[in-house]
């Protein structure tokens, strides 16, 4: 049997080492990257950028982990096409690659403005290595930096550009606030609070129509639909990504949001699955079906993908898609599961600036906000996973004493932390 995985991000590794572990050593598996080294860490590009990683410290994995798998790569090379009929992949330089069972697992591009020169020399995106090397080439000689998008991505792009040495960075939001997919008011509020005083600034409800350039193309300003012209050397767009869907669209497979699969990963194309930021699942909360976009899913959904792949047949169980983590300086904040409910709890400390917001639906926590202190979160979270009683403990949670809290029996061990969800995949 011939083992295709198309991606090395977090899905196609954690495909790769299942196919190994579990197939064995005479499994054959090739693997097909854009990405021309080693299998690195979107997640911390920001870090890059702002001094606190190298390039060596943004590996997922020790160098020459293919060598050590067995692993037939491919890299710098894109697929595209796929042949579904006659079982082959085709490459850019034209070769073609047979396989038994392929892994699609091509990840997400960044979402664009759409506006007139948005080319321009000095407009970046921020989604892989080659981005964060260019911006950081760039950030000793600019003073002014500007950052299209008020979400995750592009508070750490702020933020990291500042921590490099940028002199003036400002954050342009189309919403009345930062974080309005993550956090509430409160907790955004906290976040600006804390963004504010390193000296990044914020323009709320706006929109940008176009980037003016010079004559050499390179950027100069932002232009608003308001008519205000910001001067930049620098911008950095982040406006969300989308499912890279077209391999599988093309050949004729489903696509929604997302590629669509089943309960074991597999797309509509005969032995071909799917995992990582290029699917469409089904909140476990909700019952909505949204692009699988967090890091830590693609990793589950790479291994249970491979095994199934495999014929070790176990179905994924429906994810919690609102999972976020971050830091910004001092403050930390988690966000996990549902911001609205039938029953919300807050309390604020203005003395620690601690911030808890709990949301109820019947006994069961359904989701949370910690912003400030966050130790114990891995208790909420395993809450909300598991589905266990947990009104009784509202004021434990709320007060965010949950140290002598502890989580038995069932299936509340397994979620305790992400490190146990990959290690029971793994023990299949």
């Amino acid at each position: 049997m011939r083992y295709v995985v198309i991606g090395s991000s977090a899905a196609g590794i954690a495909a790769l080492e299942t196919l190994r572990s579990l197939g064995g050593p005479k499994v054959k598996i090739s693997l097909v990257t854009r990405d021309p080294g080693e299998p690195y860490s979107r997640c911390l590009l920001p870090d890059l950028i702002a001094g606190y990683k190298t390039e060596n410290s943004l590996r997922i994995r020790p160098s020459g982990v293919y060598q050590k798998l067995g692993v037939e790569a491919f890299s710098g090379l894109a697929a595209v096409e796929l042949k579904p009929q006659e079982k082959r992949v085709v490459l850019e330089d034209g070769r073609e690659l047979a396989y038994d069972y392929l892994l699609v697992a091509t990840g997400a591009s960044p979402v664009g403005l759409g506006v007139p020169n948005e080319e321009a020399q000095g407009v970046f995106t921020l989604r892989n290595l080659d981005d964060a090397q260019k911006i950081l080439a760039l950030t000793p000689g600019i003073s002014r930096a500007i950052v299209a998008g008020g979400g995750l991505v592009g508070l750490k792009a702020a933020y990291a550009l500042k921590k490099a040495g940028v002199p003036r960075v400002t954050v342009l939001v189309t919403s009345p606030r930062l974080l309005s997919r993550q956090l509430d008011n409160e907790a955004a509020s906290l976040v600006e609070a804390e963004l504010s005083q390193l000296g990044i600034e914020f323009i709320y409800n706006c929109q940008v129509t176009s980037f003016a350039a010079d004559h050499y193309g390179n950027l100069e300003s932002v232009v608003l639909k308001d008519g205000r012209e910001l001067p930049a050397d620098l911008a950095i767009v982040a406006k969300g990504v989308r499912p890279n869907t077209e391999l599988v669209e093309k050949a004729g497979g489903r696509v929604e949001r997302g590629i669509a699969v089943d309960r074991h990963l597999k797309t509509s194309l005969e032995d071909v699955y799917a995992a990582g930021d290029c699917i469409q699942v089904t909140d476990r909360l909700t019952g909505e079906k949204v692009n699988s976009a967090l890091w830590t899913l693609a990793f589950e959904q790479g291994r249970y993908a491979a095994a199934n792949m495999l014929g070790i047949l176990r179905p994924y169980p429906l994810p919690l898609t609102r999972l976020n983590s971050v830091r910004f300086g001092t403050l930390g904040v988690i966000s996990v599961g549902r911001l609205e409910g039938p029953e919300v709890l807050s309390r604020y400390d203005p003395l620690n600036l601690s911030y808890r917001r709990l949301v109820f639906e019947g006994n069961r926590l359904v989701g949370f906000i910690l912003a400030g202190k966050v130790d114990g979160a891995g208790i909420y979270t395993a809450l909300v996973k598991s589905g266990r009683p947990a009104w009784a403990l509202r004021y434990k949670l709320l007060e965010g004493q949950v140290g002598g809290l502890a989580l038995m029996g069932g299936r509340d061990s397994a979620y305790n932390s992400h490190l146990n969800e990959k290690q029971a995949v793994l023990e299949i």
